[in-house]
């Protein structure tokens, strides 16, 4: 997440500071900077919890085993993508996200993704500014009535259902093999399979983490599903969908559009054709970019970090079947 500029950032880095102190009447804490991750490595050994691990996927494996303290994770992010969560359970490690900390700001800019390609806000802007004026070609698509199909109802698709059933009164269709139907009820959300989801819907909006299971989730045979008109919006993360699969259905025009806060490769190379494309809206990566998420961000990491340390559970965790083993 990109960091706040000004008095804003001053403010979260005091109350980051002050919440540290917390930490430190239970346990010796190391905040000092670090210039690489061969430092990083060296230094979190001998470390019971680690805050935003800095060290690659591939060395996962070799950490963790000469990491023989180690007990917890935290990261201030809602992805988890980074942290090698099989080999952390495999040794016991607890892995803790901020969960619903960035929901909202993520659910925001959701709609307004959605709002953009719907209403050709982008797309009329960058025409109005070089003397277009017209609205042929740029009529947009109402979303009163229309089918909202949500891949993932956590705490961010959730918001997401919500938010778009009562303000533009859509039906909410999900996908999420891994949560109960009265989670779904709550959301006025009908579960359904991903192939009827993909096929009724008349957008799309991911909302899943990124595992092995989700990688190319959407690829070419389930993009094909999608309806001429509908528009497909990820503000999760790039790889969830198959980027050269959506490209090729974009430049055929076989959707309306798509909204796209990640990549597969981030930023997106200069000679990516999404960047060139008329029919998507692109952000880069800044649906949690908020003042008041970043603040709460870093306060919610401690004081779980706290909450573990007072030999309480933490809450958000990545993988619960540690606390079984």
């Amino acid at each position: 997440m990109p960091w706040p500029t000004g008095g804003e950032i001053e403010a979260v880095i005091a109350d980051a500071k002050a919440a540290v102190e917390d930490v430190r009447q239970l346990a010796s804490v190391d905040d000092s900077p670090i210039q690489s991750e061969i430092e990083w490595f060296e230094r979190a050994r001998d470390a019971h919890v680690v805050l935003n691990p800095r060290i690659t996927l591939s060395k996962y494996k070799e950490f963790l085993d000469g990491a023989k303290m180690l007990k917890m994770i935290q990261t201030t992010s809602i992805g988890y993508d980074h942290i090698d969560i099989t080999a952390c359970t495999e040794k016991g490690v607890i892995v803790c996200n901020v969960a619903e900390v960035m929901a909202e700001s993520t659910a925001q800019h959701t709609l307004a993704l959605i709002l953009d390609v719907a209403k050709n806000v982008t797309r009329s802007d960058r025409a109005t500014r070089t003397g277009g004026w017209s609205p042929r070609g740029r009529f947009g698509i109402e979303l009163y009535g229309k089918t909202l199909g949500i891949i993932g109802l956590g705490n961010i698709g959730g918001r997401v259902a919500m938010k778009a059933a009562l303000a533009f009164g859509m039906r909410i269709l999900a996908y999420d093999p891994y949560i109960l139907p009265a989670r779904a009820k709550l959301y006025n959300a009908e579960l359904v399979d991903l192939e009827k989801l993909l096929k009724e819907s008349d957008v799309v909006s991911v909302h899943c983490p990124l595992t092995a299971e989700t990688k190319h989730l959407l690829g070419r045979e389930q993009l094909r599903l999608l309806k001429p008109t509908a528009i497909l919006v990820n503000a999760a993360r790039g790889p969830i969908l198959d980027e050269n699969a959506l490209i090729e259905i974009l430049e055929k025009e076989r959707i309306y559009g798509a909204g796209l806060d990640v990549f597969e490769k981030e930023p997106p190379e200069a000679n990516n054709p999404l960047r060139r494309l008329e029919n998507v809206v692109l952000t880069s990566h800044i649906a949690s970019s908020t003042d008041e998420a970043f603040s709460r961000t870093w306060k919610a990491a401690i004081e779980n970090i706290l909450r573990f340390l007072r030999e309480e559970k933490p809450y958000w965790i990545v993988n619960p079947s540690v606390l079984r083993t």
